[in-house]
C-alpha cells in the first residue's frame, strides 16, 4: 500500500520526493456546481473534493494545465460543446495523436476520472471486494498502456467511444460502471457517455440512424415525462450494447502512437461474422434497465 501511494497515477513512476494529490475532480469545477461538500453514493461517504490521487507535482501540474483548463473551457459553453462533439467523427482512428480535439480532450478527461475513482478505491477503500476490483482493473494492460500514453504526450487517452446527448433538466449525475467499463456524467443539461478503451466498437455499431432512433425515443419520453431518467436510459443502452459486441478492443504500442486494432479481423463477412444477436440484447437490456430501476 505504500508503494502505491508513492506511484505517479499519471505515469507510473516512483516519487521520490514530495507526493502532489491530484483532485480527480476539479475543485474549481466542484465549486461551480456546487458539489464540494456533496458526498458519493456507494460503498463509502466521500466528498467530491478528497477524491485524490498520488503524482508528480510535473504530471499533476501538466495534466491540469494542459487538459482541465480546456475541459473547463470547453463546459463553460456547453451548447458550442455540443455542436462540436455531434460534428466529429473519431470513430474510425486508427492511429491516437496528441490530444487537441475537443472529443479527445474530453475523453481524456473522463479516462482520468474513472480510472481515479478506481486508484482511489485501492488507496482509501476498506471493502476487500472493492480494492480487489480496482486491482484487477490497474493491473489490466489497458491501464499501463494509458500512462504509456501519457508518457508519450498522448494525453491520458485510448481510443473510446464519446456520445454527448442534451436534457431538458439540469443537474449533476455521475456513474461510474466497472464491466464494461463506462462513465457516465450528466453537467448542466450535457450527458456525457464514454464507453473506456473500447476502440471505438460501440461507435461502429450504435451511430448513424440507429443512434438517431435512440434519441428520437428518450426526447419524447423526456417531453411526455419531464421525470423520465434519460441519462440513466442512455446508460442503459450503450451498456447493453457493450455486452452484446462480439468483439473486444486491441491496442498496440509502435512508432510512439497508440495504434487502435480493435477492427482488424481475418474473416471475410465481418459485417455478419460480428453481427448483434438481437435476441441476447434484449435480454441483457431488459436485465440492465431493471438494475437501473427502469421497467421497460
Amino acid at each position: 500500500m505504500d508503494d502505491i501511494k508513492r506511484k505517479c497515477f499519471f505515469c507510473s513512476e516512483k516519487i521520490d520526493g514530495k507526493v502532489s494529490l491530484e483532485h480527480i475532480i476539479p475543485n474549481s469545477l466542484l465549486g461551480t456546481l456546487g458539489l464540494k461538500n456533496e458526498k458519493l453514493n456507494g460503498d463509502i461517504s466521500l466528498e467530491y473534493s478528497r477524491i485524490k490521487v498520488p503524482s508528480h507535482g510535473s504530471c499533476n501540474n501538466e495534466f491540469g494545465s494542459t487538459y482541465e483548463s480546456k475541459v473547463l473551457e470547453l463546459l463553460s459553453e456547453p451548447q458550442k460543446l455540443y455542436e462540436e462533439l455531434r460534428l466529429a467523427n473519431n470513430g474510425n482512428e486508427m492511429m491516437t495523436g496528441p490530444c487537441s480535439s475537443s472529443v479527445k480532450i474530453i475523453s481524456t478527461w473522463m479516462q482520468k476520472i474513472h480510472y481515479g475513482f478506481l486508484y482511489n478505491d485501492l488507496i482509501k477503500n476498506t471493502s476487500v471486494e472493492r480494492k480487489e476490483i480496482a486491482t484487477s482493473i490497474l493491473n489490466d494492460s489497458n491501464f499501463k498502456l494509458l500512462q504509456e500514453s501519457y508518457r508519450m504526450n498522448l494525453g491520458f487517452n485510448l481510443p473510446s467511444s464519446l456520445y454527448v446527448f442534451k436534457a431538458k433538466k439540469n443537474h449533476f449525475n455521475l456513474c461510474n460502471i466497472i464491466s464494461p467499463q463506462v462513465l457516465m456524467i450528466k453537467i448542466e443539461n450535457l450527458i456525457f457517455i464514454l464507453c473506456i478503451a473500447d476502440g471505438h466498437l460501440a461507435q461502429n455499431y450504435l451511430t448513424g440512424s440507429v443512434l438517431e432512433k435512440l434519441e428520437n425515443y428518450v426526447d419524447k419520453e423526456e417531453i411526455k415525462n419531464m421525470a423520465f431518467p434519460k441519462e440513466d436510459y442512455l446508460l442503459g443502452e450503450i451498456l447493453a450494447l457493450l455486452n452484446c459486441i462480439p468483439k473486444s478492443s486491441k491496442f498496440i504500442i509502435g512508432n510512439d502512437q497508440i495504434i487502435n486494432m480493435s477492427f482488424s479481423t481475418m474473416v471475410s463477412n465481418p459485417d455478419e461474422y460480428y453481427k448483434i444477436d438481437e435476441e441476447k440484447l434484449d435480454v441483457v437490456r431488459k436485465e440492465i434497465m431493471e438494475s437501473l430501476g427502469i421497467i421497460i
